[in-house]
């Protein structure tokens, strides 16, 4: 058995049809179904039903597909760690949120180009919740990311906390406020962020509001800040956000701070305990001087 008769199976498996599995894998229909009969009779089991009229996993087959994606999927990676490990003393993989797009990046970038005119530095917008699985997994060599962090592999320290502000239509009712209260929120209409795509900030935003008993109506969740601002700027409804938004405004929204004590979000700069890159601790040496974090 080998890699390709893997692909194969998996591509016939995902099509359900022969002649489009082939021609998906650029090889012709013949030749492909060889492929499947060499690898049905490697396992040892009936993969796939076929006939006349159509092409069905058994069993046994689906239970198989599970286990050839996996092992594609971990080929590939090990590939990926071999490459990244050959260019290691000149490559890094930074994994960023928007905030330290604004807030952190071009404070420390210049000053890496200066350590390391060499480096190749690979930027990648990354939601925080699909950050720490690249880090383990060596597609990352650093994130710039939000909480939680699960894995006692990766190491982080906090970069800097950063207030969360109220962002509304620019017609709404309360944009001509200065700052905004507490009780002003209550039973407003409110656009959530979804926590699969957003790490720590819904659940910070929920927990302020349950302290301040208050109640909005959430109408909407939106799966990243860009859209939640797009959603208000439609007149949907209000949302809490961090500042550094504030910089993407196209003027459909205003931003106004909170009074009192603002609930904060912080940023991380996290990385894997084991990760050898050199450039890597040369960067966190850089963040840390330059912001005063760990």
């Amino acid at each position: 058995m080998e890699l390709r008769h893997l692909r194969y199976f998996v591509a016939v498996a995902q099509e359900l049809n022969f002649t489009r599995a082939a021609e998906k894998l650029h090889t012709s229909q013949p030749s492909l179904s060889s492929q499947i009969r060499d690898l049905e009779q490697s396992v040892g089991v009936a993969l796939l039903e076929r006939d006349k009229r159509k092409v069905a996993l058994t069993a046994a087959g689906e239970c198989f597909l599970n286990d050839a994606r996996s092992i594609l999927a971990q080929s590939e990676q090990a590939k990926m760690r071999a490459r990244r490990a050959m260019i290691a003393d000149d490559h890094l993989g930074i994994g960023f949120v928007p905030s330290a797009e604004v807030n952190l990046l071009p404070k420390v970038l210049p000053l890496l180009r200066l350590a390391r005119p060499d480096t190749t530095i690979e930027l990648v917008s990354v939601v925080t919740t699909e950050q720490e699985e690249k880090l383990r997994n060596g597609e990352l060599d650093v994130g710039l990311m939000r909480q939680p962090v699960h894995s006692p592999d990766i190491e982080y320290v906090e970069v800097f906390h950063e207030p969360l502000v109220v962002v509304m239509p620019a017609g709404h009712p309360l944009a001509s406020e200065t700052r905004i209260s507490p009780q002003q929120l209550d039973g407003v209409d409110f656009i959530s962020t979804d926590p699969a795509y957003s790490g720590a900030l819904s659940e910070i935003v929920e927990r302020w509001f349950i302290g301040q008993a208050l109640k909005p109506r959430v109408v909407q969740a939106a799966t990243n800040i860009l859209v939640t601002m797009n959603l208000v700027g439609m007149g949907l409804g209000v949302s809490i956000i961090p500042g550094y938004m504030e910089s993407f405004n196209t003027g459909q929204v205003v931003f106004r701070p909170l009074e009192g004590k603002a609930p904060t979000i912080a940023l991380l700069m996290a990385w894997k305990r084991d990760n050898p890159n050199p450039v890597l601790e040369e960067f966190i040496a850089i963040v840390k001087a330059r912001t005063g974090c760990g």
